[in-house]
C-alpha cells in the first residue's frame, strides 16, 4: 500500500469516528428503550426507578417530578431522558403488567 493512499485511509477512519463522537455529543440520534413500570432499567448506566399513573411518569433516582410525554430530565451531566410516550397497563397483553414507558435518551 502506497504511503498516500494509507494515509488517506487513516485519514477517513478518523474522520468516521469524529463524525460519529460529533452526532453522540450534539444528541442528534437518540436511543429508544422501552420498559415497564414498577422496573429499575439502567439508562446511560444509572439506575432509575420507574413509576406511572394514568398519563404520567416519575423517573425515581434521576427526579422527583412527575413527567409526561415530550418532558425531559438530566440523569447525569452527559445524559437527558425524554419520554415519548407511556402505553397504559389496559393495553397490555400480559396479566399484572404495569404501563410501558418509551423512553429516549441521549449523550449530551
Amino acid at each position: 500500500m502506497s504511503r498516500a493512499r494509507r494515509v488517506a485511509v487513516v485519514g477517513g477512519g478518523v474522520l468516521a469516528a469524529v463524525v460519529v463522537a460529533l452526532v453522540c455529543v450534539f444528541g442528534l440520534v437518540g436511543i429508544e428503550q422501552t420498559v415497564s413500570a414498577g422496573s429499575q432499567p439502567r439508562v446511560c448506566g444509572v439506575t432509575v426507578g420507574v413509576t406511572s399513573t394514568d398519563q404520567t411518569v416519575r423517573l425515581l433516582g434521576a427526579s422527583e417530578e412527575t413527567l409526561a410525554p415530550g418532558d425531559r430530565v438530566r440523569l447525569s451531566p452527559l445524559c437527558v431522558v425524554e419520554i415519548v410516550g407511556i402505553e397504559s397497563a389496559a393495553a397490555s397483553d400480559e396479566d399484572g403488567a404495569g404501563a410501558r414507558v418509551q423512553l429516549r435518551w441521549r449523550w449530551w
